[in-house]
């Protein structure tokens, strides 16, 4: 038994497909598929039940999923130790993040990343609040900030709650939502949504769209934009809309669920050491939080 096979039984357990898996790993699928042949067969049992092209885990499966999973996890943590102590450690460094806080505030934060740690380079790209964790997941980022509305129970992640955000449900000051004194839940129904938008493939309630008629977005601040231009209503974090409150172009809605609170998050993979630039980060997005 090696990790090349316990990596390739994990992948096609999480994926229920050899074929995603080999896309996922970046390795042939014939590769793959002997390495779960050969695990079997040093095991004695049949791990997959195969149902056309679909892979389910057997009872056997399921039995040894969570150790073989484990064993990736604290082999993921070994290299990075000794990556950190042989000094190469994160020199580059990818970190997702959505646009929940105002842009102007990491454009100041990565300015002064890139001033305080030289020796490191950042990539800071704009994503999803719904796909933050499957990019770090699935290696893509290395940490990720932002709105966590997927707290799941996944030992390949760690959330570490920076702090609350306000999420309100809102419209332009003029829109007919805004001047009614109770808003009922068909209400919302029959307005037109600027709803949360993303790739990740699990289902996530939080992100469903609630009215019947909806359009989609990646970004907050283009939900925003499409909510001051169009007869549209949405749920938007307070940082990024305060000043439009502030002016009264924007109302919230006064629904049962006109606003909620979310927390924010920095995740990283389960083994990943904290770089300190990470710490920083971190340190001030708690203060803007504290702060706000």
């Amino acid at each position: 038994m090696n990790f090349s096979q316990i990596e390739a039984f994990c992948r096609v357990a999480d994926s229920g497909s050899v074929s995603e898996a080999a896309r996922q790993l970046e390795c042939n699928r014939t590769k793959l598929s002997m390495a779960i042949k050969s695990l079997e067969k040093e095991l004695g049992i049949e791990l997959f039940v195969r149902t056309g092209n679909h892979l389910s885990l057997s009872e056997a499966g399921k039995a040894i999923y969570k150790d073989c999973d484990s064993m990736l996890v604290t082999a993921a943590r070994i290299k990075q130790t000794c990556l950190q102590v042989s000094g190469e450690f994160n020199a580059e460094i990818w970190i997702g993040r959505d646009d929940s806080l105002p842009g102007d505030l990491w454009q100041e934060l990565s300015h002064k990343l890139n001033n305080k740690f030289p020796a490191t380079s950042f990539n800071i790209v704009l994503a999803s609040s719904g796909d933050l964790a499957n990019l770090v997941e699935t290696g893509q980022v290395d940490y990720a900030f932002g709105v966590d509305y997927e707290r799941i129970d996944d030992p390949r992640l760690i959330y570490q709650p920076l702090g609350k955000i306000r999420m309100m449900s809102v419209c332009k000051a003029n829109h007919p939502l805004a001047k009614k004194r109770r808003v009922t839940d068909e209400d919302l129904l029959n307005a037109m949504q600027a709803s949360m938008a993303y790739l990740n493939e699990k289902d996530n309630p939080e992100l469903q769209p609630f009215s019947r008629q909806y359009i989609g977005f990646s970004s907050f601040d283009i939900m925003l934009n499409t909510i001051l231009q169009e007869d549209a209503w949405g749920v938007l974090p307070e940082p990024l809309i305060r000043h439009f409150l502030r002016k009264e172009e924007l109302a919230v809605i006064r629904h049962t669920y006109g606003l909620t609170q979310e927390d924010y998050c920095m995740l990283m993979a389960t083994g990943m050491t904290e770089h300190p630039a990470i710490e920083w980060l971190t340190d001030k997005i708690n203060d803007f939080l504290f702060d706000f």
